[in-house]
C-alpha cells in the first residue's frame, strides 16, 4: 500500500506517516523506485503507536515499545517489558492520584467562588495545593 492510501486509512496526513518513519516508528520497505510499500506489519505498527499516543506515550517510549515487539521472545525480553510497563504504570498511578486532587481542588475553589467563602476555606484550600506539591510526576521513571 502507498502512502496516501496508508494515511488516509487512518485518517493521518501523509506528513504524519512521514515523521513516524524518520522518528524510527514506522519501517516500510521501499520498492525500487523509491515509493514506501507500507504492509500488514506497517498496519499493526500504527496502530500501536495511536493506542499509546491516545495514552500520552512519548515518541522514545513508543520506540521502546515496538523494539521490543520487533524482537524475539525471550526472558531478558519479557524482563525488559515487565520492567518497563511497572513503570509506566506506577507514573500512571501518580498521575491518577494528582488528578484526584486537583479535581477536589478545583471543585473547592469554583465553591468558594460561587458562595464568596474565600476566608472561611482558605486553610483548606492551601492543604489541597500542598498535596499536589506531593506529587513529583517528573521523577518517575517511565
Amino acid at each position: 500500500m502507498k502512502i496516501t492510501t496508508f494515511a488516509q486509512q487512518f485518517n493521518l496526513s501523509t506528513d504524519a506517516i512521514r515523521f513516524y518513519e524518520r522518528s524510527g516508528l514506522l519501517q516500510p520497505t521501499r520498492q525500487a523506485n523509491g515509493y514506501r510499500e507500507f504492509t500488514e506489519t506497517d498496519q499493526q505498527d500504527l496502530k500501536i503507536i495511536l493506542a499509546l499516543k491516545e495514552l500520552d506515550f512519548s515518541i522514545k517510549e513508543i520506540s521502546y515499545v515496538l523494539a521490543l515487539k520487533r524482537q524475539p521472545v525471550s526472558t531478558q525480553c519479557n524482563d525488559d517489558s515487565i520492567d518497563f510497563l511497572t513503570n509506566k504504570i506506577n507514573y500512571i498511578e501518580q498521575k491518577i492520584a494528582f488528578y484526584e486532587v486537583s479535581y477536589k481542588l478545583l471543585l473547592k475553589l469554583k465553591t468558594i467562588i460561587k458562595y464568596n467563602n474565600y476566608t472561611k476555606n482558605q486553610a483548606e484550600l492551601f492543604a489541597l495545593i500542598d498535596q499536589l506539591s506531593n506529587y513529583g510526576l517528573k521523577d518517575v521513571k517511565t
